[in-house]
């Protein structure tokens, strides 16, 4: 065992403590004041921790992100730590997803998804700077509030952000198996509308356009542009229409959810879904993408990287990709170094049965510390 893994091992208990005070924080995305309060309590915690500078980021329609970083004025080029603190499960989950321990896992609202990555996070940059190893460049944590719903408002800020890091460590969760993410898809979400005509559906039904049936045509051509055997899938997800039940609908809108591995399918697949067009005469069709984030494609050397200086310091890993997004998919495609689910271990993200396998923090955090002092 590494000294650097032992040291963290015996601080388990601390970090435990910890995400015990972010996890009874609860969070949920659209709740805004019940996420300030804990980015008002992780605010007080940057500064506690000797962040050279800690900026808040006030938001109308999300909790407030904030921005903390070490070594402010090192001429090295920076990292970048991304994490959000936003969860799934509404206020009040708590009640039927109590904090409890049970022999190697915690359980807790949002604990693997992710706010364990940001006590690894904590941990790793707190005991590099007790010890004087920080690397000679300024260190960025970046904390969001909007992951959870695509980034809306904090993707420009990302990308700004990222734009002259030579590093961006990610640490949402490893898939279940214990593996970081070297690769996950992209996605964009987009709304078909449909207009057609109304009219009696017994005295005139010659007189109308029938929306649903010009949309289940439009289904039927959507649902042809998937290609699970490369990675791209297509899915309607909602429909709704009609106005009575005797009336010929006039206007339809669905949700259509898009997975893709490449840019390359991601901009075909966005051509296809804005070039349809209307089968039946008199009828509209509108598709447009609300919003999306691009895959990150694998990028070859840097787990090979990771993994040679994890075996140093006694922690071995693994690779593997994830139909989800994250907002290292921003990064990773404008071509920065993307280590992405170094997060805890665990199961059950967005689940009620979301756990962190206990002693993956330590080990971790080990890896997160060794990444900062050899990359």
């Amino acid at each position: 065992m590494s000294e650097l893994l032992e040291y963290f091992r015996g601080r388990q208990d601390e970090m435990l403590e910890l995400l015990t005070e972010m996890v009874k924080r609860e969070s949920f995305t659209r709740d805004k004041a019940m996420v300030d309060r804990l980015v008002d309590f992780l605010e007080r915690q940057l500064n506690s921790l000797g962040a050279d500078a800690v900026q808040r980021f006030p938001q109308d329609e999300a909790g407030d992100f904030l921005k903390a970083t070490w070594n402010i004025n090192s001429s090295g080029q920076p990292y970048l730590f991304m994490v959000h603190i936003d969860t799934v499960h509404p206020i009040g989950s708590l009640s039927s997803m109590p904090i409890r321990r049970e022999g190697r896992r915690y359980y807790g609202p949002g604990a693997l998804d992710m706010k364990a990555g940001l006590v690894i996070v904590l941990e790793a940059i707190q005991a590099l700077r007790e010890r004087d190893q920080l690397p000679d460049r300024p260190i960025h944590l970046l904390i969001t509030t909007d992951e959870e719903i695509g980034s809306p408002q904090s993707e420009a800020l990302i990308k700004a952000l990222a734009a002259d890091c030579a590093l961006v460590l990610v640490t949402e969760p490893a898939t279940k198996e214990g593996a970081i993410k070297t690769w996950r898809k992209g996605g964009g979400k987009y709304e078909l509308i449909v207009e057609g005509r109304a009219s009696h559906a017994g005295i005139a039904p010659q007189e109308g356009i029938n929306a649903i049936i010009e949309f289940a045509q439009q289904a039927l051509e959507i649902n042809r542009l998937n290609d699970l055997k490369y990675g791209t899938s297509v899915s309607v997800t909602m429909v709704e229409g009609g106005s009575a039940g005797n009336v010929i609908p006039a206007h339809v809108r669905a949700h259509i959810d898009t997975r893709v591995l490449t840019l390359e399918a991601m901009d075909n697949l966005h051509a296809a879904l804005t070039a349809l067009y209307p089968k039946m005469p008199g009828a509209t069709v509108t598709c447009a993408r609300q919003h999306g984030r691009p895959p990150m494609e694998r990028r070859p050397g840097l787990f090979e990287k990771a993994a040679a200086i994890g075996e140093r310091y006694g922690v071995t890993i693994y690779e593997a990709g994830t139909g989800g997004g994250s907002d290292g998919n921003f990064t990773a495609a404008m071509g920065i170094p993307t280590l992405d689910g170094l997060g805890a271990h665990g199961d059950g993200a967005h689940a009620s049965h979301e756990h962190v396998i206990i002693d993956s923090m330590p080990r971790q955090a080990t890896l997160v510390a060794a990444i900062l002092l050899e990359w």
